[in-house]
């Protein structure tokens, strides 16, 4: 577990940096459309900054993590040379590695602002704030020592980071997520679109929240439930191709990845206790 944190603590760090981030860049583009005149109500800002935390903060997210893991391995080696606190150099780190990454998207990839709060110069001191802040996030993960329980809640709010993903397509744009599984919503008697978006909603809704009581708790039996839930739904969705003879698909493989990862923290928690 000693130098297992240093990677877990940079996957972390850069989690909590992305959570900085991408509301700064939620809200200067709302703050944008407010200024042409679009109307932006408060259900439409709402969708725009949940969105914006798991939609952008995927792509985000892989940035982060690349500069980050550069960074504080320099700043570790710096460490051992510099006379100076190694809270603030990481710190510091943090901070230099987000400017860098943020200039990088720009000229190497998409050549224009991927995020809206890099428009301006306090959107930008923003960023390398929360870069600074996620530095600091490092240097106190790493300070300390810690057991297996670090790996469980830092994999269960991953899991829970994707589910969430799922959940708001299904409150927010239920059109997308039926059409998705192959519904034309629209096209559905009104009692079967009830049924479709309950349902479902329902589904990914609950494991989300399974999944977040199992980190914050670190009970098992919230994590068998969320995984359990994925495994029947692979099952049943095996049945109806077998024996009903429905259209063979591949969404039973994201089921069994979706069922296993949360049973298998489970099983570690009962076996590490």
């Amino acid at each position: 577990m000693k130098i297992a944190k240093y990677p877990f603590a940079v996957l972390s760090a850069a989690l909590f940096t992305v959570m900085l981030i991408t509301p700064i860049s939620s809200i200067s583009n709302l703050i944008w459309l407010n200024s042409v005149n679009m109307p932006i109500g408060i259900f439409k800002s709402l969708e725009v900054l949940l969105f914006d935390f798991q939609r952008l903060g995927i792509l985000l997210y892989g940035v982060v993590i690349i500069g980050f893991a550069v960074a504080f391995s320099v700043t570790g080696l710096l460490t051992k040379y510099i006379n100076f606190h190694a809270k603030y150099l990481y710190a510091f780190a943090g901070a230099c590695a987000i400017g860098i990454a943020m200039y990088l998207m720009v000229v190497l990839l998409f050549e224009s602002e991927l995020l809206g709060g890099n428009r301006t110069i306090i959107g930008k001191i923003l960023h390398w704030l929360a870069g600074f802040f996620g530095g600091y996030f490092y240097y106190f993960l790493i300070s300390k020592n810690y057991d297996y329980t670090f790996i469980i809640r830092y994999l269960g709010v991953l899991y829970a980071y994707i589910i969430l993903g799922f959940s708001l397509n299904w409150i927010f744009t239920p059109d997308t997520a039926a059409a998705d599984f192959g519904f034309i919503l629209k096209d559905l008697a009104d009692n079967a679109q009830n049924a479709l978006l309950k349902d479902f909603t329902s589904f990914f809704v609950a494991t989300l929240i399974f999944a977040l009581l199992g980190v914050v708790t670190l009970n098992p039996t919230w994590f068998f439930s969320a995984g359990i839930i994925y495994i029947c739904a692979a099952i049943f969705n095996l049945t109806a191709v077998l024996i009903h003879g429905t259209e063979y698909n591949l969404i039973y493989v994201g089921e069994i990845f979706l069922g296993l990862w949360p049973i298998f923290l489970g099983i570690t928690i009962l076996i590490k206790r």
